[in-house]
């Protein structure tokens, strides 16, 4: 048996076959190193004690989502150069002039690119989105005017749920500003308007106890991070005072820290007599 016109007889085949495999082990390897490295990132994120510092738990939180998020991006990356580098060379071994392929794909691609830079720069928007970590899944944010939930960020579009359940799209690449509430901490702020003739003092009095109340309770104590702040007189005239009052949170929970506190302080108002400015005389300070 002459094994060596079975090699030239098979080589072509062979080599295919070596390509694929290599490109095969290449891509696996990419894939398992870029897990172990998430899970490694995720396994140093430690199940949060309640005497741990809360920005020290939320950074670590962000962390873990940032992590996945680029991992997924790199990963399509590295499937497309893989495939893409496999092909040329398996074209190279069916005598196709790779050169005279890659000037052809070259100019067609300058072409495509000249008619769609709108597309480039969508694309290359949403590559520094996530990169930069602006908002991910799950973020509320405000996009140019455009207000809701992040349900999707891609490479071209981002998905934006509104309050009212209707989903916007939009393009990255027309995002000129972000306004992100979901990132770090917040704040539940409340401008809160008086009938001049109340006691100003009584009233922080109230605001102060029952704000501690709300931290200590179990619903919401977790949601607060620190001790209620009033931020003092923001507004007075003939008829009316205003307090504002703030109280700092976890992404996300100021919005209902401040219905629940609104609650409460119209309990406790009603019951100490205080009240508040009829709605068509409110004269809000900025």
């Amino acid at each position: 048996m002459d094994w060596q016109a079975i090699m030239d007889q098979w080589s072509l085949l062979i080599h295919i076959g070596i390509i694929l495999l290599v490109a095969i082990a290449v891509r696996l390897a990419l894939k398992l190193a870029a897990k172990r490295i998430v899970k490694s990132i995720v396994s140093g994120v430690k199940i949060p004690r309640r005497s741990q510092r809360i920005e020290k738990i939320v950074s670590d939180q962000r962390l873990t989502q940032r992590t996945k998020t680029i991992a997924s991006v790199l990963d399509n990356v590295a499937t497309w150069v893989i495939a893409i580098t496999a092909i040329v060379m398996i074209l190279s071994e069916f005598g196709v002039n790779v050169g005279a392929l890659i000037a052809v794909s070259t100019i067609l691609g300058a072409a495509i690119g000249f008619g769609s830079q709108s597309l480039v720069k969508d694309i290359l928007a949403g590559i520094f989105i996530v990169f930069e970590d602006q908002y991910g899944v799950g973020d509320w944010v405000d996009l140019d005017g455009t207000s809701g939930e992040v349900e999707r960020v891609g490479l071209r579009i981002t998905e934006l749920r509104d309050i009212h359940g209707a989903l916007w799209f939009l393009r990255n690449g027309e995002i000129l500003r972000v306004g992100n509430s979901s990132q770090e901490w917040a704040k539940a702020l409340l401008d809160l308007p008086f009938a001049y003739d109340n006691d100003v003092d009584q009233v922080q009095s109230i605001i102060i106890q029952v704000a501690k109340e709300l931290e200590a309770s179990d619903k919401f104590g977790k949601d607060i991070t620190e001790e209620v702040e009033i931020q003092g007189m923001m507004h007075f005239s003939g008829e009316q005072f205003v307090i504002r009052v703030a109280l700092k949170t976890l992404p996300n929970r100021q919005w209902a820290v401040s219905r629940e506190l609104r609650l409460r302080l119209k309990n406790a108002f009603d019951a100490n007599g205080i009240t508040l400015l009829q709605a068509s005389k409110i004269n809000l300070a900025k």
